[in-house]
């Protein structure tokens, strides 16, 4: 059977910041939750707010070749196809020198159909076709306190 599965990170925001920051303080669920789903998706799109300029400089500078690039009112949107050098990216260059999740969101698709959905830099996930292994997996890698919400 599958479940449409929203779940989020317990988080807190510091001072005036509209920044959600894991409890503490780590993404150590971002490595395997990502890596298990990239496995399943070919195409990608990442969404950053126009004044993340740092991260969007970074990924044009890098990857141009790789994305097809959108720019948005507020948003700009990199889109691309599934390769070795954006999945290591993604995965073992995730976070900026604040410590913080660089994207605002990362979408992975596998043709026309949604895998995975993160938001909320890291922080609100949505998986429209989650098996109950895949549920099971998201469960042992992400923290304590994780709400979980399943909808068939």
């Amino acid at each position: 059977m599958l479940f449409q599965l929203v779940f989020h990170i317990p988080n807190y925001t510091k001072d005036h910041s509209s920044f959600p920051m894991p409890i503490g303080g780590g993404y150590s669920y971002w490595f395997p939750l990502l890596s298990f789903f990239l496995d399943k998706a070919n195409t990608l799109e990442i969404h950053c707010w126009n004044e993340e300029i740092e991260t969007i400089e970074e990924m044009q500078t890098l990857y141009k070749e790789s994305f097809e690039i959108v720019a948005e009112e507020n948003l700009t949107i990199f889109k691309a196809v599934k390769s070795d050098e954006l999945k290591s990216y993604l995965l073992n260059n995730h976070l900026n020198d604040d410590g913080k999740l660089k994207w605002f969101t990362v979408n992975l698709d596998k043709g026309l159909t949604q895998v995975f959905h993160s938001g909320h830099w890291g922080t609100e996930f949505f998986v429209p076709t989650a098996s109950e292994e895949d549920i099971t997996f998201i469960e042992s890698v992400t923290p304590i306190g994780t709400q979980m919400h399943q909808y068939r």
